[in-house]
């Protein structure tokens, strides 16, 4: 099912950019404005002027920010900033990190992944897309003809046996270093043919799930579409890092819901429109919120069913859906509040932002930012990959899985790592 090869893959030049950790960056689509200023100031050389360049009041067809990716890829190549690998490999990654004073090793290898329509139920997703996000990323990979950062995909492997193959042999360590948030990475080069071959056979007839960039994917799916991948085969790959769906150190976080902007009419109709589909238990005053206490009875509650929390400028209620107990929460929210909430044509994004963090949520609330936050569980990896067995799919931006995988470790190109 599963179609990946090794690649010739380009890289930073370790006597050029000694420091790694200077030139890497979180994805695109997780960077604020302020996060993109830094990362320009943070090196010459930082990916993010390739990845995620800055726009100019002055921009136009011929300079803008994917004119200047393209021209900046251009040069660095050409000046050995980054480099060739000169033989194919399938690249071993590790990535240790710190979450709720626990560390975590998460392992895994990057591949370059032939796309296929989700259709052939090869390749899963999970999450909803957006046009806009797809416009981007396809200018940028026509410009540049590269992928800067992989999509994160899973696989079933309850055996770890990938991890077995990549211990059998000894790769080329290439990099091992710490960035600003105390993540270490090590990544390592597998050359050995008969290693990589194993790896491609034993993935060979196994589905593999987005967990992460889905538009990155998709823009692939539709790049590839137009491409002659008889003259041109690696147009057809997306570079993807595949880690086990059964591996310890996969965590996923749930992304919160906030609401903003609704009109005295809408607002007056959230509650009785909660009322219709969820149970609500009334837990005190937004003022004394014990976060312990209430995290200790949302989860009690959502084991016999999907369940969350809703914060208002007054109340603090934990809701339990009447109906749904196979569906997650993030999805029963948007089909039966959001939807309901809103007139036909207005897209739910109009109203609302997203945080990880409950406290930025409470204090958004407390401050008169949000009108409604909407206080979310994790999904699991095995709701996620059993719903998207099921062809379902859930609303953007539904999980979150920690930490994000870097952009610039490794590059595929479309014409020469093939």
């Amino acid at each position: 099912m599963a179609s990946i090869s090794p690649f010739h893959g380009i890289r930073y030049n370790p006597k050029t950019c000694p420091d790694l950790g200077a030139v890497i960056t979180p994805p695109y689509d997780v960077i604020q404005p302020q996060e993109q200023e830094e990362y320009y100031r943070r090196s010459p050389y930082n990916i993010i002027r390739l990845e995620y360049g800055q726009t100019d009041p002055g921009d136009s067809a011929a300079d803008n920010r994917y004119t200047r990716a393209a021209a900046a890829f251009r040069q660095w190549l050409a000046e050995e900033v980054l480099i060739r690998e000169k033989e194919k490999a399938i690249y071993r990654y590790e990535q240790s990190f710190v979450h709720n004073n626990t560390r975590y090793l998460r392992t895994g290898i990057i591949v370059a992944l032939k796309v296929e329509p989700y259709e052939k139920k090869i390749i899963l997703p999970h999450e909803e897309t957006l046009t806009q996000p797809k416009s981007d990323r396809l200018e940028l990979l026509r410009h540049c003809r590269a992928n800067f950062s992989p999509i994160f995909g899973l696989f079933p492997d309850p055996e770890q046996r990938v991890e077995q193959i990549c211990a059998a042999g000894s790769g080329e360590l290439l990099y091992d270093f710490t960035d600003e948030h105390g993540d270490r990475h090590r990544l390592l080069a597998i050359k050995d043919p008969s290693l990589c071959r194993q790896l491609v056979d034993f993935l060979a007839p196994l589905p593999v799930f987005i967990a992460d960039g889905h538009h990155r994917y998709e823009t692939a799916l539709n790049y590839a579409a137009s491409a002659d991948l008889e003259r041109h085969p690696g147009h057809g790959y997306v570079l993807c890092t595949l880690v086990s769906l059964h591996h310890p150190g996969l965590v996923v976080l749930p992304t919160h819901r906030l609401l903003h902007s609704l009109t005295p009419a809408q607002l007056e109709k959230l509650l009785p429109l909660i009322r219709q589909n969820f149970a609500l238990l009334e837990w005190g005053n937004l003022e004394r919120l014990d976060w312990p206490a209430f995290w200790e009875v949302l989860d009690r509650q959502a084991q016999e069913g999907p369940a969350m929390g809703l914060l208002l400028p007054r109340e603090v209620y934990i809701l339990k859906a009447k109906t749904g107990e196979d569906r997650l929460d993030v999805s029963l929210l948007q089909e039966l509040i959001f939807e309901k909430l809103l007139p036909p044509g207005q897209d739910v994004e109009s109203c609302l932002d997203f945080t990880r963090s409950e406290e930025e949520a409470l204090a958004g609330i407390r401050a008169g930012r949000w009108q409604a936050a909407f206080i979310l569980r994790p999904a699991s990896v095995e709701q996620i990959t059993r719903m998207a067995y099921r062809g379902e799919r859930m609303p953007q931006k539904a999980t979150y899985f920690y930490p994000k995988l870097p952009s610039g470790l490794v590059i595929y190109h479309l014409d020469q790592s093939l």
